[in-house]
């Protein structure tokens, strides 16, 4: 079994130097988004400690690390929220700040961590891919769940880099469906590793978009 302490390992290996913009700086229309421009509902949220702000469905909230914990190992949720355990280990295990947004109507799970800056390249995309296997091989050993991988993109702009994954994973005993959608973001020389795992597949570009750094 690969150690948590090899997938830190790993991240970290991407780490280059990226001379960008210090001013703040939009991802706007970076991921090709086909829907039409509109007004997104919604409430707006500020990183502190990093001065990135971004924009969530109104239904998240912002919890501690030991807020979450406890909706995660409460009696009638232990045998749910497999994936997300496995999430929380890895977001406490990574260098760099962490911020957990939860929706308890739909139990939506949105973690952001930040790393040390790090430019990533097409090959580099393809690192990170398989660092994103190697945690669902992880929990398919522990919850016999299948990973399906729906989409991998790369886009590179001026100042700017965007890794998206999206995942389906299907669990054999419950039958129960999730979606992880996985993106790592570099703008205004600031990297940012971001996780959705939602109950159905979303569009969650658009709030992507959203980001300010």
């Amino acid at each position: 079994m690969i150690s948590k302490k090899s997938i830190v390992i790993s991240l970290l290996s991407l780490v280059f130097i990226l001379q960008s913009c210090k001013e703040n700086s939009k991802l706007q229309n970076i991921l090709d988004n086909e829907e039409p421009t509109t007004t997104l509902i919604g409430n707006k949220h500020i990183l502190e400690e990093d001065g990135i702000q971004l924009q969530l469905p109104e239904d998240f909230k912002r919890l501690s690390v030991a807020e979450y914990s406890k909706i995660l190992n409460q009696k009638k949720n232990r045998t749910k929220f497999n994936i997300e355990r496995e999430e929380l280990k890895n977001v406490r295990s990574l260098n760099g700040n962490s911020y957990i947004f939860f929706n308890e109507k739909n139990n939506s799970s949105y973690y952001i961590n930040t790393i040390p800056y790090s430019e990533i390249k097409k090959d580099d995309a393809q690192k990170l891919l398989g660092i994103i296997r190697q945690n669902q091989n992880d929990v398919s050993k522990k919850s016999k769940v299948k990973f399906d991988r729906l989409t991998a993109k790369f886009k590179s702009t001026t100042g700017a880099q965007i890794f998206k994954a999206i995942f389906k994973a299907e669990f054999e005993k419950t039958k129960n469906t999730q979606y992880q959608h996985s993106y790592f973001i570099n703008s205004n020389e600031k990297s940012v590793l971001l996780t959705l795992i939602t109950s159905k597949e979303i569009n969650f570009d658009k709030y992507i978009e959203k980001m300010i750094f």
